[in-house]
């Protein structure tokens, strides 16, 4: 065997035994990274669900003729049974704008517009139809408490610089001792009743070794307000559309 062979063969070998060693460190380190994610599953604390998130929310049904599409913010925790079965306790904040027609025969013509703010507390069982390494699909739905405050507002001429002091809100303007342009709360409303809701959403683990997730979800709401004509209607109902992220 000439010289050339013996290189070539040593050469070969050493790839092997370096494939090998690199084959072995990498099963060695996932290994590892998976009782790591096993360790965060186990215990009361690996139980644990948190969320944060926020998004659009729009009116529905007859709701659309007291209200216009605004915003909301969703936070909530709860335990996680396994990885199908949680229960969730939320708050989410919703805000709306009045439209300005209704405004204006509400407030016989001293408002050109409003606010609706719907504050909800609840709790929702969430249940993951479908499960896989990075996605996921669940429902949820559940009920509890809310509480909606509108607040009807007229354009009002302020100092700059204006405090905000007295129900004055909202001004803007250029400074240095001008007029400003701002809010003044004409008449306010608000009530509390039950709520119900429902809905589906999808999830998408950062890392199969990791328990965060991006959520993307949607809600049918209906709180049990009172029949009195003004905002949010009789029975009010909304999509509030939250992205976020949950834990």
């Amino acid at each position: 065997m000439n010289s050339q062979n013996i290189f070539i063969r040593k050469a070969a070998q050493r790839i092997i035994w370096l494939s090998l060693i690199c084959l072995l460190a990498a099963v060695s380190a996932r290994s590892a990274q998976a009782q790591k994610y096993k360790g965060l599953n186990t215990g009361f604390l690996g139980h644990l669900t948190l969320e944060g998130g926020g998004g659009v929310t729009a009116p529905v049904s007859n709701t659309q003729n007291y209200a216009n599409t605004g915003w909301n913010i969703l936070l909530g925790g709860g335990y996680r049974m396994n990885k199908r079965f949680s229960i969730l306790a939320e708050w989410q904040f919703n805000r709306m704008g009045v439209p300005s027609d209704l405004a204006y025969a509400q407030s016989n013509g001293n408002a050109a517009g409003g606010n609706e703010h719907i504050w909800t507390v609840g709790i929702d069982p969430k249940y993951n139809y479908a499960v896989g390494n990075r996605l996921s699909g669940y429902v949820l739905g559940g009920g509890g408490f809310s509480r909606q405050l509108t607040a009807f507002t007229a354009p009002v001429l302020l100092p700059c610089g204006y405090s905000g002091y007295s129900g004055y809100s909202g001004y803007s303007g250029y400074g240095g001792g001008g007029v400003c342009t701002g809010n003044v709360n004409v008449s306010h409303e608000s009530s509390n009743q039950g709520t119900l809701n429902v809905g589906t959403g999808g999830e998408f683990r950062f890392s199969r070794y990791q328990r965060y997730k991006l959520f993307l979800e949607a809600r049918y709401v209906k709180i049990y307000s009172p029949n009195h004509g003004l905002p949010p209607g009789y029975y009010a109902s909304f999509v509030p559309v939250t992205i976020g992220v949950r834990w």
